[in-house]
């Protein structure tokens, strides 16, 4: 066999060198440049991230106010304040979510700017692969008979092939870094989506936040008008409205004990488990059962036919559908009863109620998922304070019947902690 000179293959082994060292200082500067921008961009949210911190200590200021504002008895003047606390509380949310949303807005923009950088990383990558192998395929690759010719020394021979084994490593360092980019641009991109949802559900909020601020100055107006700012006035209609607000739930109390005795226990799911929690935060205010605190007053008892949430986030926090199902029903019963409500066929034998709300995000038909929001809670209705009053009730006893004031959901109800 024919054997190349030594300094030939040496000098092959030093054009491989020189031609990876090259590669080697390919788009350093489009990548310095990407990065100064990606670092600017982690000040900008860093500075707006703090900026939200701020608001948010605030809001929580403000919501000790209003809570306070609530305990306060009921008179005109109080209930103007009321009102102006709670639009003072929804110009405080409006503001964080605007913080919000530019502090999402400025994470996509680092993201994308991440994914360019990342891509042009992977193209830099490809590069420095494609030059290592038409390099080691234009030189050979030398073994290490090759080598040793023309070696003065046994170092001699361990240098040049040590030099050998150095390319191959390097190409495959190259292909390790490659395939790690190329996970990372996954990632980043994964990220990115989420920060777009995220985005859009900030959107949404802001929507329903300016809305709920527009109800409430509305609202206010109204008591206004309808008083001509006079206390007499509004103690008059004040307490027609809780004579009125008492007897609808008289009412509801005594058509439901009836339609518990329709319950049949064979139809129910069984365990713990069967529904989940419809919101993110639970903090329950109320249990179901007898109570002394919700007036509804029946044989001499009172009796709580659902539980009460209210997360420390409030009027507009997102709640959700507790299984997969079919909203049957939704109304509005406006000061009265549940005020705006839906309800939920799960097709396991059990109905959900959300009560209270300040929106309904469903339609009357619509197939929702476990965990899809179906509305955002409120205050609506016969209400003290926001929260979501959450009920459960056997398929077969459950309708909905019409009253003055709106479409009232009755049914043989369950206590939820059996199923939740």
């Amino acid at each position: 066999m024919e054997k190349r000179p030594f300094f030939t293959t040496c000098r092959k082994l030093s054009r491989i060198v020189l031609a990876l060292l090259f590669v080697g200082f390919l788009f350093i500067s489009p990548m310095i440049a990407k990065g100064s921008v990606i670092d600017d961009l982690r000040k900008q949210i860093s500075a707006r991230n703090e900026e939200v911190k701020q608001l948010q200590q605030k809001m929580a200021e403000a919501k000790q106010n209003l809570l306070e504002a609530q305990g306060e008895a009921r008179s005109l003047q109080n209930e103007i304040y009321r009102f102006n606390k709670q639009i003072e509380a929804f110009e405080l949310e409006m503001a964080i979510t605007e913080g919000q949303i530019e502090e999402t807005r400025l994470k996509i923009a680092e993201l994308e700017a991440r994914i360019k950088q990342t891509e042009e990383a992977i193209h830099l990558e490809k590069a420095r692969i494609a030059s290592t192998l038409r390099v080691l395929y234009e030189a050979g690759t030398p073994d290490i008979i090759e080598l040793s010719l023309g070696a003065d020394s046994l170092s001699t021979i361990f240098n040049n092939f040590y030099g050998a084994q150095r390319l191959e490593g390097e190409l495959k360092t190259r292909l390790n870094v490659a395939k790690e980019l190329t996970s990372n641009l996954e990632k980043e991109k994964e990220d990115t989506t989420k920060e777009e949802e995220n985005l859009i559900a900030l959107r949404t909020k802001l929507s329903l936040q300016q809305d709920l601020a527009e109800e409430q100055r509305t609202e206010k107006n109204q008591v206004l008008k309808s008083t001509k700012q006079q206390e007499t006035v509004y103690q008059k209609s004040l307490k027609q409205l809780e004579v009125q607000q008492v007897d609808a739930q008289k009412e509801i109390v005594g058509l439901e004990a009836k339609l518990r005795y329709a319950i049949n226990p064979d139809t129910l799911p069984k365990g713990k488990g069967v529904l989940v929690w419809p919101v993110d935060e639970v903090r329950i205010t109320q249990y179901y059962g007898s109570t002394s605190k919700t007036g509804f007053v029946n044989n001499g008892y009172e009796f709580h036919n659902g539980i009460d949430i209210a997360p420390r986030s409030g009027i507009g926090t997102p709640i959700y559908a507790a299984e997969d199902g079919k909203v049957i029903a939704k109304g509005d019963d406006g000061r009265y009863a549940y005020g705006r409500w839906v309800a939920i066929d799960h097709k396991n034998g059990l109905v959900t109620l959300y009560a209270h709300l300040s929106r309904v995000a469903v339609s009357s038909g619509q197939i929702v998922g476990k965990g899809t929001v179906i509305g955002y809670m409120g205050s609506t209705g016969f209400s003290t304070g926001p929260h979501v009053h959450f009920t459960v009730y056997a398929t077969n006893t459950f309708e909905v019947i019409q009253r003055w004031y709106g479409p009232l959901p009755i049914g043989g109800h369950l206590d939820p902690m059996e199923y939740l």
